[in-house]
């Protein structure tokens, strides 16, 4: 059986034809590099969330509390600390 559906439009009126959404393939999302194993404060793994920049590379923390604390340190601590956790 053949199925035929016609839209007719006149003055004034707008087309009512649908059309399907189209289908596009899956992304995957590449999963963010850190450039720390572990979280410099609380030693947890890193999320994607919480992220600081720190010598030109992204660190990541584990808990809400991390990133706050790391930014209080000195340089001096900073580098101590991600000397421990760098990869």
């Amino acid at each position: 059986m053949l199925l035929l559906t016609a839209t007719i439009t006149g003055c004034g009126e707008t087309d009512q034809t649908t059309t399907a959404p189209s289908v596009t393939a899956p992304v995957e999302a590449t999963p963010m590099s850190f450039a720390n194993s572990e979280c410099p404060i609380m030693g947890g793994e890193p999320t994607e969330e919480l992220t600081a920049e720190y010598d030109g590379k992204t660190i990541g923390f584990c808990c809400e509390g991390c990133p706050e604390k790391w930014a209080a340190l000195s340089d001096e601590e900073k580098a101590e600390k991600f000397e421990e956790v760098k990869e």
